[in-house]
């Protein structure tokens, strides 16, 4: 009904802004862009039935994208199994980015020789680009190489190390074209010195974007601290920043750090976060442990709430 001296433009506006608070309030019709998938030994038996099952889960979250975080793990090659994830997600309307080969000794070695790490890097990614290029690049579903060894701000940031580090990832790039990797903060550096070595390193390295961690799950920030990095993040990076979004808690157990699905409630903060300083949507880590059915009945859980408040 019209209002004394409204238009029917006025109108059709009130409507809509009535409309956008509503939709506020039930929340994000689509939370993550997409999300990582981490391949364990375990996932070699899976049956084409449970994939299909986890792909069918992750579209109804809105997933349009899948990160596999490496192709190979050590002595596991998952490199077949990572066709017929490609295959999936052409079949569900999604894109798969393809981590490359991966050693768990990267981090151990990182502390007591770090040159020799980084030489056998590039080597290594190169050789894995030239061996699956053929049965990726031409897909349709393709969406690009990852390189999964991650990158803080605790032991690249020194001058020689950054030059060496660049370097390394310019040669990844003649072989494999602009891709994408992941970084995190250890606090090393204040949020805009973090910001602009960032961004020193990545337009000269030509990467496609940046997967940056907001480090809520893994306790390395919290929801006051991590706005502050994710401003200079994207001041420095602009397109180039893509905010990945921690679904895990920190839970119980004598093995150490072990993980579980996060409380809807610290996970919605976060995503208010990441639309802020991003254009497109988080990309999780990871919807299939923490937010589908196949994760667990609390994973299964966090999914069910997910799906009611995008409805």
């Amino acid at each position: 009904m019209l209002k004394n001296g409204e238009t029917v433009a006025n109108l059709l506006t009130r409507r809509q802004s009535l409309a956008l608070g509503v939709a506020a309030l039930r929340g994000p019709r689509h939370w993550f862009a997409g999300t990582f998938l981490q391949l364990w030994a375990a996932h070699l038996e899976w049956s084409d039935e449970r994939w299909r099952s986890l792909f069918g889960d992750l579209s109804r979250l809105g997933a349009g994208e899948v990160i596999v975080q490496w192709c190979a793990y050590d002595r596991y090659d998952y490199s077949a199994l990572c066709v017929r994830l490609l295959a999936l997600a052409g079949d569900h309307h999604m894109r798969l980015r393809l981590g490359l080969r991966h050693e768990s000794g990267w981090w151990q070695e990182l502390e007591t020789n770090p040159e020799a790490a980084l030489a056998r890097l590039a080597p290594r990614a190169m050789e894995t680009v030239r061996e699956l290029k053929p049965a990726f690049q031409r897909h349709p579903a393709f969406g690009g190489w990852y390189l999964p060894e991650e990158i803080d701000d605790a032991h690249w940031t020194a001058p020689d190390r950054t030059a060496a580090l660049l370097e390394t990832l310019k040669s990844i790039r003649g072989a494999a074209g602009a891709f994408s990797l992941s970084g995190f903060t250890n606090r090393a550096l204040p949020p805009r010195a973090l910001g602009e070595w960032w961004r020193k390193l990545a337009k000269p390295a030509g990467l496609k974007e940046v997967l940056f961690q907001d480090g809520i799950g893994a306790g390395k920030l919290n929801l006051n601290e991590w706005p502050g990095y994710a401003e200079e993040l994207h001041r420095a990076l602009g397109a180039r920043l893509r905010i990945v979004l921690e679904t895990f808690a920190a839970g119980g157990g004598a093995g150490g750090f072990q993980a579980v699905p996060a409380p809807i409630g610290r996970i919605r903060s976060q995503w208010e976060i990441a639309r802020r300083f991003s254009a497109r949507g988080p990309i999780a880590f990871s919807l299939p442990e923490y937010c589908t059915p196949l994760g667990g009945p609390a994973a299964g859980e966090l999914h069910e709430q997910i799906l009611r408040q995008m409805d």
